[in-house]
């Protein structure tokens, strides 16, 4: 405020921001004197006026129309409208109050005649604005960037009330401010960038390298795995798919454990605080992005001398907006696949509580690997995996061929999606394994099942499919 009058502007703001001003030790108008009224309705309006708009909307070749007419013109518009979206996602019941409308005119009428007016979206613009006014004039170029930030928030600001009002609709519409900067797309020639939709999955607490393209990606399927499996999980991915998962003590351990080829170079999420002990086993591991809900003073630490490492903490609250892909020029929008109630049947043979809970765990693997996608754990261990083979009985061999010294009795396969043959349960039983757990929905479930019964196997079939494309 003082730094717009001693650069001759007249301040006029709504009775609060006016007495704020005023009791700062500057001088403000009130908003009143613009619109020759008064605010009403319990202040929810206060700018809404012909000759506030006009004030604002005026060219300068209008300035005589305005002056017969009694109306003052308007050169910069500051407003910081009502955080909607901040509330939104805070869970608040009554989002009415909370919907801007006067502010957001305000900011859209002026940045619409952003020639004359001087269109202003909260504290960050308003340093670039001053930083133009020490040198001079604020330039018509950088007020066509701040209006067009402008109708990029409110188009934003628009989709989150639609959302919010209703549960989707037929218009899709979607916004979000710059992110990070990228240092390149999924290959080095290819340009990238990133935006935030609402509140990110991670936060960037050290950076080592620029984070990729691909960084993000692959630190996003480990950080969801791990929230699904729950608090003390560990996951590690490699090419978007988990090559190591695993959860109880020492988690992070036995997720290297998993595929400790595949895991080098890889992303590592983790579900908890990461201590010191953690940081000093994974001092000499070569990691391209760790995630985790914090780490300890010490933890950061030492992770902080591998230079090249990207250190991220991990945000819970992270299905604000829905899955959502492009395919060409369409856009795929569809729910989160994190239903939690498991339900499960017994279709050959018997298993136990820990068995079931081994059954939830691979679930919930299979779930973040890429189809036809199959899981062998054991003990809240994923032992090995495979995915994106256009098979299934070749992603069974795989699977398998990479669990070989591990597999025991209690070892269970877990399925992404129904046996169209019993080619690969004989697969299966020929190599040792004696729990399969699997999605049913082919035409010949009644000969995998007579199979599973007659091989010995204990089959559990689970209610729903986990496909991943």
């Amino acid at each position: 405020a003082k730094f717009l009058i001693s650069n001759g502007y007249k301040l006029f703001a709504t009775t609060g921001t006016m007495n704020y001003i005023n009791g700062h030790g500057s001088e403000c108008s009130s908003v009143d004197e613009l619109t020759g009224g008064n605010e009403m309705l319990g202040g929810r309006v206060k700018t809404l006026s012909r000759e506030l708009m006009a004030g604002i909307l005026a060219k300068r070749r209008e300035d005589e129309e305005l002056k017969n007419a009694g109306i003052t013109p308007i050169d910069l518009v500051y407003v910081e409208p009502y955080d909607f979206l901040g509330n939104f996602l805070a869970g608040e019941n009554d989002m009415t109050e909370f919907i801007d409308i006067g502010g957001i005119t305000l900011l859209r009428a002026a940045a619409k005649n952003f020639q004359r007016v001087i269109p202003v979206l909260g504290v960050t613009e308003m340093n670039l604005v001053m930083k133009e006014m020490k040198n001079g004039d604020v330039p018509v170029a950088l007020r066509k960037e701040l209006a067009s930030f402008i109708f990029e928030f409110t188009s934003m600001y628009d989709y989150a009330i639609s959302q919010w009002l209703g549960d989707g609709g037929r218009i899709f519409s979607l916004g979000g401010s710059e992110f990070v900067k990228l240092r390149y797309g999924e290959n080095p020639h290819q340009m990238a960038r990133s935006f935030n939709l609402y509140r990110p999955f991670f936060e960037m607490l050290r950076e080592g390298k620029e984070i990729s393209f691909n960084n993000i990606i692959d630190a996003w399927t480990a950080w969801e795995l791990v929230t699904r499996l729950g608090n003390g999980a560990a996951s590690i991915v490699k090419h978007a798919s988990p090559c190591g998962a695993a959860t109880g003590h020492e988690s992070i351990e036995k997720a290297f454990e998993s595929d400790p080829v595949s895991a080098y170079g890889g992303i590592l999420a983790y579900n908890s605080i990461l201590t010191e002990a953690d940081a000093k086993f994974l001092k000499n591991k070569f990691l391209e992005v760790v995630i985790a809900g914090g780490y300890s003073p010490d933890a950061f630490k030492i992770l902080d001398q591998k230079k090249n490492l990207r250190i991220l903490k991990g945000n819970y609250e992270i299905y604000s907006v829905p899955d959502i892909r492009t395919a060409g020029n369409v856009i795929l929008e569809q729910e989160w696949n994190r239903k939690s109630d498991l339900k499960i049947e017994e279709r050959a043979g018997r298993t136990n509580e820990e068995i079931k809970a081994d059954i939830v765990f691979g679930w919930e693997v299979v779930k973040s690997i890429k189809s036809n996608s199959i899981a062998i754990v054991r003990d809240g261990w994923m032992i090995s995996s495979c995915g994106g083979q256009p098979n299934r009985v070749d992603s069974v061999k795989i699977a398998i061929e990479r669990a070989k010294g591990r597999i025991s009795d209690r070892a269970v396969l877990i399925s992404d999606g129904f046996f169209p043959f019993v080619d690969s349960l004989q697969y299966i039983h020929e190599n040792g394994i004696k729990i399969v757990a699997a999605p049913m929905g082919s035409i010949r479930d009644e000969e995998v099942i007579e199979y599973a019964k007659g091989s010995g196997l204990v089959f559990v079939e689970v209610k729903e499919r986990a496909f991943r494309h």
